[in-house]
């Protein structure tokens, strides 16, 4: 196996409404120990999402030193940062306006606490979601380069970078499904690697056709959280002299050839179908799901809201669109999903901080506010039926069937 190039970019999200005890775990286990690997090897490099929300959340919770920590590592130049909106929304289901104002208070906060350390290249769209949306948000932005997962590209090689030619250029690199749930250790994986050199064996048989680099997404909770000690692991692949890592906007230096393509929509989570089609987006625009449908009419009805109360100068708009900002996370509908994931209490806090959105506006008519708490109660009654029913096991069960994953690899405590 020749030397190749490895890029992992590590997501540091975690939804603002976590439980605290859970999140205390996440930051102590997980992020304080990934950031270790890359201070004490001053010459690593790495591509980090870190949304302005949950710098938020690591400051209001007393985890500033890890805020700082990743500041001292940009300004040594070992942190290679992506733009992304605040909250993490799905960005092809989102309106333009929501989105560029996220991204706004993502820069913001990113400002303030990295300063002029902070100087993404790249964009982060959640669940590497895309469609022609995504691409337009990152040329909007002056962005150079943007990670979608391996289904956006089709079967593409990994000796090129991919331009969209209806965005200005800007480069697509597609992100391997398989070598990124392998190295995290999802319970997506086929098989979970315990050291760095079966790893590279792993990625030996990957880039059996010579791929010149490699690309992981990998959220950073599995190294040491998910994972006890698996941050180990994170810390070795650095050693091996299989691969050369560097960071995502580093490796355009490396790779000089360029193509240009016409990217499909997709995420991480896109299906295929028996037909062949795919669903990029399937997880969440599923018609099926009473939860995710009910999700979707109390955020649309909330949203119109807002927005109308925005024109007319209401002087609760911002609290109100602040809430709305705060539901928005594509995460609160992938929970809600049973596909395979159900907790129940993400479907719950969108309904009840959209009805109170609506209720606080002053511009809100009685009916439409009216309705608003109707919905909520109808999305509470239905989770309720839904789990009552044993319908979320039977439908995790159903997709981890279908996917060929066995049970106990998701649901083993």
């Amino acid at each position: 196996m020749a030397q190749i190039l490895w890029s992992n970019l590590i997501d540091f999200y975690q939804p603002p409404n976590i439980n605290r005890s859970e999140f205390e775990k996440i930051a102590n286990r997980s992020y304080s120990q990934v950031l270790k690997v890359f201070e004490q090897n001053p010459k690593l490099s790495t591509t980090i999402n870190l949304p302005g929300s949950t710098i938020d959340l690591l400051i209001k919770t007393g985890f500033g030193k890890i805020v700082n920590s990743i500041a001292k590592l940009a300004e040594r130049g070992q942190i290679d940062f992506t733009m992304t909106p605040s909250f993490q929304p799905m960005i092809p289901l989102i309106d333009d306006d929501d989105l560029d104002r996220q991204v706004l208070a993502h820069n913001k906060i990113c400002e303030r606490y990295f300063g002029i350390y902070y100087k993404p290249q790249g964009l982060y769209s959640p669940y590497l979601a895309h469609s022609p949306k995504v691409s337009k948000i990152g040329a909007r932005f002056a962005l150079k380069w943007i990670v979608v997962d391996e289904s956006v590209l089709g079967r593409r090689n990994y000796n090129s970078l991919y331009m969209d030619k209806s965005a200005g250029g800007i480069l697509l690199i597609p992100a391997h499904r398989e070598a990124s749930d392998r190295l995290a250790g999802t319970f997506k994986a086929g098989h979970i690697p315990k050291s760095s050199s079966e790893y590279i064996q792993a990625l030996s048989k990957i880039s059996a056709d010579k791929h010149k680099y490699i690309i992981t997404v990998t959220d950073a909770q599995y190294f040491g959280h998910k994972h006890s000690g698996r941050q180990g692991l994170l810390r070795a692949m650095f050693r091996e002299n299989k691969i050369k890592p560097v960071s995502v906007t580093q490796l355009r230096k490396y790779v000089k050839r360029k193509e240009f393509a016409k990217p499909n929509n997709g995420s991480t989570e896109t299906l295929i179908t028996g037909n062949g089609r795919s669903k990029p987006f399937a997880l969440w625009e599923n018609n099926k799901n009473p939860i995710i449908n009910s999700l979707w009419k109390i955020y649309k009805l909330a949203s119109d809201e807002i927005k109308n109360a925005g024109s007319k100068g209401d002087s609760q708009y911002v609290r109100a669109r602040n809430m709305l900002d705060l539901a928005s996370g594509a995460v609160n509908w992938s929970m809600s999903s049973c596909w395979p994931w159900w907790e129940k209490e993400y479907a719950l806090k969108v309904a009840e901080d959209m009805a109170i959105a609506v209720f606080v506006l002053l511009s809100s008519s009685v009916k439409s506010k009216e309705k608003a708490i109707a919905m909520r109660q109808e999305l509470f009654d239905t989770v309720e039926k839904f789990e009552k029913s044993g319908e979320p096991q039977k439908i995790q069960k159903n997709y981890l069937k279908t996917n060929k994953i066995p049970f106990d690899r998701y649901f083993k405590k």
